[in-house]
């Protein structure tokens, strides 16, 4: 009886050998190999094993990850000497589908470690994945990671963050809009600095009032109600950018000379070339004052 137990165990450790070495996927080893090297045209090798990666374990999250992180000449090549560059939309698609085989672990990677890469077309390639999530999977967890990385202490995940919601909210200000507008809560002052950041890339006018209260804010009767000047002046910037009835918000502040954001919001009219700003801009060139105001409309 122990015998047959001894031999029980033994088959079973051999199986679970057996198991191990088959799911290693010696493509994605070799290619991860290349890129640790010091190899020459190692990114090139290194596409062409994650695509034979891919080949031999078409639901290998790793490997279409890494074929989306690393470009390549050879990207659609198989092994012919035509050279044509991966696009953007073909990189983000491999991201995606890692997420779409590991969504836990993916959706982490994608907001704070490959936006951070700094090379433009890896981060482009992982907002075209985002972009995906949101409108294919998840979206829910997506603005939840988004939201956190807002919120973040580093400068990278507010910044990175804020330019994914940004170009979300182009799309679709409808939803995220408002989770902006609600994050201008935050006691971080980072965080509402990339939050009104993001609200004036975005350029819908549904945020102008809460703009507007921001600009206001520095004669609240309360300090704690009161934003520093930088956010201020941003919020201004931010009006500038969104224009529409936004110019008339712009040409109060120009008017009320008492306002310390009364440069910012000639300098946003300014930026604008509205004809509705003509007459207020030509009378500040009438003034005299301790502070030089250039109009170039």
């Amino acid at each position: 009886m122990k015998r047959y137990f001894k031999l029980l165990i033994v088959a079973i450790g051999i199986a679970a050998f057996l198991i191990s070495c088959g799911s290693q996927n010696p493509y994605l080893s070799k290619g991860k190999e290349l890129i640790k090297s010091d190899k020459r045209r190692k990114e090139e090798r290194a596409t062409q094993q994650f695509k034979l990666a891919i080949q031999h374990e078409q639901d290998n999250a790793e490997a279409h990850y890494l074929l989306g992180y690393y470009d390549s000449e050879m990207f659609y090549a198989d092994g012919t000497p035509e050279k044509a560059s991966a696009s953007i939309e073909e990189r983000g698609k491999h991201m995606f589908q890692a997420y779409q085989n590991d969504k836990r672990k993916y959706l982490e990677i994608l907001v704070f470690e490959t936006l951070r890469n700094r090379e433009p077309d890896v981060q482009n390639a992982a907002l075209d994945a985002l972009k995906r999530i949101y409108q294919q999977a998840d979206r829910k967890k997506l603005l939840n990671a988004l939201k956190k990385a807002i919120k973040s202490k580093d400068n990278r995940d507010r910044h990175d963050a804020q330019w994914v919601l940004a170009s979300l909210g182009r799309d679709h200000p409808e939803e995220i809009g408002p989770i902006l507008i609600e994050l201008l809560e935050h006691k971080r002052r980072e965080t509402r600095l990339n939050v009104i950041k993001a609200l004036g890339a975005i350029g819908d006018e549904s945020a102008i009032p809460v703009l507007v209260e921001v600009v206001n804010s520095g004669s609240a009767k309360w300090k704690k109600d009161r934003e520093g000047p930088e956010i201020r002046g941003l919020a201004v910037e931010a009006l500038g950018k969104i224009g529409g009835t936004a110019v008339e918000q712009l040409v109060e502040i120009v008017e009320n000379k008492g306002s310390s954001m009364r440069v910012d919001a000639i300098q946003a009219l300014e930026q604008l070339g509205d004809e509705r700003a003509v007459k207020p801009l030509l009378e500040v060139l009438t003034e005299q004052g301790n502070r030089e105001v250039v109009v170039n409309f």
